[in-house]
């Protein structure tokens, strides 16, 4: 009986200890998973920060009465494009007129399609979904597009843009269209007849 009791004794006293180190080493374990999340995710949102300033009605007019007061006639321009119909599209503009365009390094062939990856084109674009965004406000109505975007401070350049379809903020990039122009030359006028090498 003696020593049946003593062993009972020595099970109640390790039991506690026992579990208070299990719950040290669970507590441990959930604060290490914690921390190493919140660096995670304040990695991931350093990487994947959107800088592109919000566009408003105020800002796009500005930009395009900028643009419109001193346009460039002579350039050549290549934006991509992300989005559901990704694509790097090149123009040759000469005398304010679209010349000729690529997609992908290859020719289009539609005249009316030159244009529309010239500035003038670019803010006919972004004018649509501006003024997406003044109706939705004139009926009080929650704005149906996120739009993003960022003007070249010497040219006017619709240089980086993006929309995103309000009910996608959480989706993936189906709802979301960006474009960044990633070279723009002006062309001096009295080279404005040289046509834009093609591509490589």
């Amino acid at each position: 009986m003696l020593e049946h009791a003593a062993s009972d004794e020595r099970v109640t006293t390790n039991t506690p200890a026992a579990d208070a180190a299990l719950r040290r080493f669970v507590a441990s374990m959930l604060i290490g998973v914690g921390v190493g999340l919140a660096i995670m995710l304040v990695v991931l949102r350093q990487i994947y920060r959107d800088p592109t300033p919000a566009l408003t009605p105020e800002l796009f007019y500005a930009a395009h009465e900028r643009w419109k007061s001193n346009p460039i006639l002579n350039y050549d321009i290549e934006v991509r494009v992300t989005g559901p119909q990704a694509a790097t599209y090149r123009v040759e503009v000469r005398d304010g007129q679209p010349q000729a365009a690529w997609r992908n390094d290859q020719p289009l062939t539609s005249r009316r399609t030159f244009g529309t990856w010239s500035v003038p084109g670019m803010f006919a674009t972004i004018s649509r979904d501006v003024e997406a965004l003044e109706r939705a406000a004139a009926k009080g109505a929650m704005p149906p597009l996120i739009l993003r975007a960022e003007f070249d401070p010497n040219t006017s350049c619709p240089v980086h843009y993006r929309r995103i379809d309000n009910g996608s903020r959480k989706g993936g990039d189906a709802m979301a269209v960006t474009w960044d122009v990633t070279e723009f030359r002006v062309i001096q006028a009295d080279s404005s007849a040289d046509p834009m090498p093609p591509p490589p």
